[in-house]
């Protein structure tokens, strides 16, 4: 999530001819991370319109940073070579807005962006062999993004579901929006937060203990904090 806040606030930089718009860079970074379907990319960039992604991905096409095609009749984007080559940019920025950018605004803390990015980045390597299924229940959460459920196994990673999928839970974990991103940013430890009761396991006890493990933190969760961090 840390990547969100700085690509916000430098997605209005060049790309191909002409300068880009903003939201471009973060459909490059979905595409870059594996999202190859219209509704996949969409849901990763929640406060983009349908309308306005559409438009954004004939651009990419026309200055030659995607290529559409048609698999079993459905519409799949995929980089060009031009476009893989923007991945160190992206990787670079991600790092310097975790460095520079720390402060997080009230408002910025967002359950739905934090939950794809754990999907996306959580090492399968990590997971348990038979699937584990965690229920989340975020206490600040606006109405309708409190729940949430992620099904973890080393074969298939991890799932993130905003409905019920339907599966035995293993654990239930209860918390609040920034406590979870904190953890993920690396900002705060599992044991500092369960110790404050700012974030509760109940469930299974070898998984409940196993679940830091599982999950880890965030891939820019190393990236070293400036001292003195940018006025935001």
């Amino acid at each position: 999530m840390g990547g969100e806040v700085v690509q916000d606030d430098v997605n209005r930089g060049a790309v191909g001819t002409g300068g880009t718009e903003r939201w471009t860079l973060l459909i490059i970074r979905e595409l870059l991370w594996g999202q190859d379907r219209f509704n996949a990319i969409a849901r990763a960039v929640p406060r983009m319109s349908p309308t306005l992604l559409a438009t954004r991905l004939r651009q990419l096409q026309r200055a030659g940073l995607v290529q559409r095609h048609l698999l079993g009749g459905e519409a799949r984007y995929q980089l060009t070579a031009a476009g893989e080559e923007l991945r160190p940019i992206l990787e670079l920025m991600g790092a310097w807005g975790v460095r520079w950018m720390q402060e997080v605004r009230p408002e910025e803390y967002d359950p739905a962006l934090l939950m794809l990015d754990i999907g996306r980045e959580s090492d399968s390597e990590r997971m348990p062999e038979r699937p584990a299924t965690i229920q989340l229940h975020f206490a600040d959460a606006s109405a309708g993004q409190e729940h949430w459920w992620l099904v973890l196994s080393r074969s298939e990673g991890a799932d993130v579901c905003d409905t019920d999928p339907g599966r035995p839970v293993t654990i239930w974990l209860d918390t609040d929006v920034s406590t979870l991103t904190r953890i993920w940013m690396g900002d705060l430890t599992w044991s500092a937060a369960l110790q404050t009761e700012s974030l509760r396991l109940t469930g299974d006890r070898p998984s409940c203990r196993a679940l830091p493990t599982w999950l880890h933190v965030s891939r820019f969760a190393a990236v070293p904090r400036a001292s003195s961090p940018l006025p935001r």
